[in-house]
């Protein structure tokens, strides 16, 4: 055993551990759960709740287990104890003594740690009187800014959002006000919650007293489906938890990844899936003789496609353009598209954004573009012209990347592209560089425009042929984030009929340009990508980890 790591053993089970790692931590690696409220890896230490009392051989006392740092190899701890247990229920008691019994309306049912505890460590009577309950007149359903409501006789001032505030955030707008039993939270007079990361105090909260404006009253929690995903608001690559019922998403939450954003995510992306409710594309279209926009079938439409494309090359008018919301794999299958056609003009676009941060244990994240995985297409190969993958990824913070992209749309003026395939899949209603006025105008002026989207925006009305394509949670893929971290997401739900994902859409396209092409779903199209990129040599995506897989960051 090396000499920093030390043994502990929780209710009979005996795990190594670091030495001086918390006991609350040690308990989830040795598979037993220490009950606690006010304890959060990730903030400082208060003891504040007390539910977290164990015994510990050799200490005449019950110890908190939160303020326990494990320091002596052999120590022995002891969770399933009468003594433990009857202080357990005595901490439960307290805490339900002014408790309303609110649970029937409360959002936080379903994933209440008092509703599990007093369950759990409980015990199914009560010796107070209910007359003599504290309440807080006036104190319900109270803004602490836009994103957060307060319910304070819910409360067990266990801090966690205060000192969330206070050491993640440091914005410091929470605090605690009066004394005694009469303590409660609030903004600090002349401020209000409103922090890029403040929805977050929701999710630490082990109560209902802290509910989100956007979800609250939306969906009982346990109808929810609940799908391993990441967020696409930006290239941070946040890693979430889509949560969604009958096809529709509800709301993300931050799952937590200590190399990305750790345990939080910006209020900005917990909003990017209401996109998805605007106007979807159902059936693919094409433009008439008259000029008219009239539905088609898949395969009519990819037939078109697949005719608009030879008479292009044939002239070497092709362009292929996509935004960065496409998936690695749906750029690589636009990569070989281009080498089919033999067309150099392929390329990312490269969109800034405002810059949101991410608090980490590695000094933080940073996501500077509304393109999530502009550095995915360029690892694929759909980089400057006449780069391959290797090269592409090189390339990937390179100013000659999004120039590229560019000269290509604007291309279609001076007729140097009459045919543009362009890859859209962003969000609808956002400001992004393929649906500004100037763009548009000059998209207009080709021969053919080929759109591949979810949605009807600007860039739809002007294209030729329109293909209605999955949205970020009706597929599955990989994305790389700006610290160049190669994540995977999987499909919370079936697109509507009519609909298909991108991978098997361009697969398709491809399938009539290369007859020996047989990948079809996103597993054999990344392998088969993987086996062409130095960087992802042996790796396959079904053993890709949960957190993704650091890749070489390339030279600038």
């Amino acid at each position: 055993m090396s000499s920093s790591m030390v043994s502990v053993t929780i209710d009979g089970r005996t795990v190594e551990v670091e030495a001086g790692s918390n006991l609350v931590d040690a308990s989830f690696k040795a598979g037993v759960q220490i009950p606690h409220y006010c304890y959060h890896p990730r903030l400082s230490v208060v003891g504040q709740c007390r539910m977290c009392l164990v015994k510990i051989e050799g200490v005449p006392k019950l110890q908190t287990g939160c303020t326990t740092q494990i320091t002596k190899d052999g120590m022995v701890v002891r969770i399933d104890d009468d003594e433990v247990r009857a202080a357990q229920e005595g901490i439960m008691e307290f805490l339900l003594i002014n408790h309303p019994l609110d649970c029937p309306i409360c959002d936080q049912a379903g994933e209440c740690a008092l509703q599990d505890y007093s369950f759990k460590h409980g015990q199914a009577f009560s010796r107070f009187s209910y007359e003599d309950k504290r309440t807080y007149p006036g104190k319900e359903r109270i803004p602490l800014g836009p994103n957060v409501v307060l319910n304070m006789n819910r409360c067990i001032q266990c801090t966690l959002c205060v000192r969330f505030t206070e050491e993640i955030t440091q914005t410091g707008e929470l605090g605690f006000f009066q004394r005694g039993s009469r303590a409660e939270i609030g903004v600090f007079p002349g401020k209000e919650l409103d922090n890029p990361l403040s929805t977050c105090v929701v999710d630490i909260c082990p109560v209902g007293a802290l509910t989100s404006t956007q979800f609250r009253f939306a969906e009982r929690v346990w109808y929810l489906d609940k799908t391993p995903s990441l967020c696409t608001g930006c290239d941070a690559g946040c890693n979430i938890t889509l949560e969604h019922r009958q096809g529709k998403i509800r709301r993300y939450k931050p799952r937590t990844n200590v190399e990305v954003n750790d345990y939080w995510m910006c209020d900005f992306g917990r909003t990017t899936f209401l996109s998805y409710e605007e106007d979807r594309l159902t059936t693919p279209q094409r433009r008439d003789a008259q000029g008219q926009m009239r539905a088609t079938t898949w395969d009519q439409a990819l037939s078109s496609v697949y005719h608009f494309l030879i008479d292009g090359a044939a002239m070497g008018t092709v362009g292929i353009v996509a935004r960065g919301a496409a998936t690695t794999e749906e750029a690589y299958l636009l990569r070989l598209l281009a080498d089919s056609l033999e067309t150099p003009h392929r390329g990312v676009l490269r969109e800034p954004g405002p810059v949101r941060s991410i608090p980490n244990l590695n000094g933080g994240l940073t996501g500077r573009e509304i393109t999530p995985n502009r550095r995915g297409a360029l690892l694929a190969g759909l980089g400057p012209a006449g780069l391959g993958p290797e090269d592409s990824e090189a390339s990937a913070d390179s100013a000659t990347s999004p120039g590229e992209a560019e000269k290509i749309l604007g291309g279609a003026v001076n007729g140097a592209h009459s045919v543009l395939l362009i890859f859209d899949g962003g969000r609808a209603g956002s400001d992004n560089a393929l649906s500004r006025p100037a763009a548009l105008e000059s998209l207009r002026q080709a021969q053919t425009v080929v759109v591949l989207g979810w949605a009807s925006t600007e860039l739809t009305q002007v294209a030729d042929i329109v293909l209605p394509i999955a949205t970020h949670a009706e597929t599955e893929g990989t994305l790389v984030n700006s610290q160049h971290r190669l994540q995977k997401f999987e499909r919370a739900f079936l697109p509507p009929s009519g609909v298909r994902t991108g991978v098997e859409a361009l697969s398709d396209l491809v399938r009539r340009f290369r007859s020996d092409f047989a990948a079809q779903t996103v597993s054999e199209v990344f392998d088969l990508m993987a086996g062409e990129t130095p960087s992802l040599e042996g790796i396959r995506l079904a053993g890709l980890p949960a957190g993704g897989i650091q890749l070489p960051v390339p030279p600038e």
